[in-house]
């Protein structure tokens, strides 16, 4: 039996709906598939600073310079992320490893905007990472500060037959005079670093700020050593606004590349961290906790 005109139009007419909300389902699909793998979501890096910091091969569970300079690297190149929260908890550690961090920020924060997050602490060398980012957060319990150095000298050598040395320094490297003053050169290598990022943001005499005072984050707040009491999410929603974005996603930068580790505790056994040297002295820009 033939349709008659109308009920063929009819027919026709409820195909090509069929037809056209398939093609919209596939259309959303395809448009999701590109939006995802084409043009991805742009993200936040968060790069966790936590432990004592020291360099390569010092100690194997806590954070080392060469992980958290791989991490920046990798936020750097990864052209999804817009912008880099470091979360920090640390009460610093070797003056060197700090000092290397300290730069890979800088070098950072020239193409990407970086934001410090400091958590229960973030004093001495963790203190001098924060000071490179763009912006400083912390608690209002946060421990800040400890802008001084400490200088582990060689230990008094023991006789020994065997050892022969073509001088009297060549195994110290020097007098306790001369390692005195260049302990304050390395201070004032920190200070100077402090003064260079933070500028007229700094509210304490030239003695307070030389004394390697540590201040809670309200008190760090009013000396001009953060911008402003806040959370880790905080930092995440400046930095987003820095970069210019409102949707974006959160990457654990530590977990996408493997290097979450089991860590010291935030205060620190000197021994641990400040091994006895019998050879040159070793700078650390470090709190460490009283009677440690």
């Amino acid at each position: 039996m033939s349709l008659g005109i109308s009920e063929f139009l009819n027919a026709a007419g409820k195909k090509a709906g069929k037809s056209l909300i398939l093609y919209i389902i596939l259309g959303l699909l395809a448009g999701s598939y590109l939006a995802d793998n084409v043009f991805p979501q742009p993200a936040i890096g968060v790069i966790k600073i936590s432990g004592a910091i020291v360099d390569e091969g010092s100690f194997g569970r806590i954070t080392t310079s060469e992980d958290v300079i791989t991490m920046l690297r990798y936020a750097d190149e990864n052209n999804r992320i817009k912008a880099v929260v470091l979360d920090i908890n640390s009460p610093g550690g070797l003056a060197s490893a700090s000092e290397e961090v300290y730069i890979d920020v800088l070098r950072l924060k020239q193409r990407k905007p970086v934001v410090a997050s400091i958590g229960s602490i973030g004093a001495s060398g963790a203190y001098y990472i924060a000071v490179a980012s763009d912006y400083i957060y912390a608690s209002p319990t946060s421990i800040v500060g400890s802008i001084g150095v400490i200088t582990r000298l060689p230990s008094p050598g023991a006789v020994d037959e065997r050892t022969l040395t073509s001088g009297p320094f060549k195994e110290t490297g020097g007098t306790k005079m001369e390692w005195v003053y260049q302990s304050k050169l390395v201070a004032a290598t920190f200070q100077q670093a402090v003064l260079d990022q933070r500028g007229e943001k700094i509210n304490m005499s030239e003695d307070e700020f030389k004394s390697a005072r540590i201040y809670v984050g309200t008190v760090g707040l009013k000396k001009g050593l953060v911008d402003e009491i806040g959370s880790i999410s905080d930092a995440i929603d400046r930095a987003a606004r820095m970069a210019g974005i409102k949707k974006y996603e959160v990457i654990d930068i530590n977990k996408e590349l493997n290097l979450t580790k089991s860590l010291f505790p935030f205060f620190v056994n000197t021994t641990e961290v400040m091994p006895e040297t019998n050879t040159a002295p070793v700078n650390y820009y470090i709190y460490l906790e009283t009677g440690q």
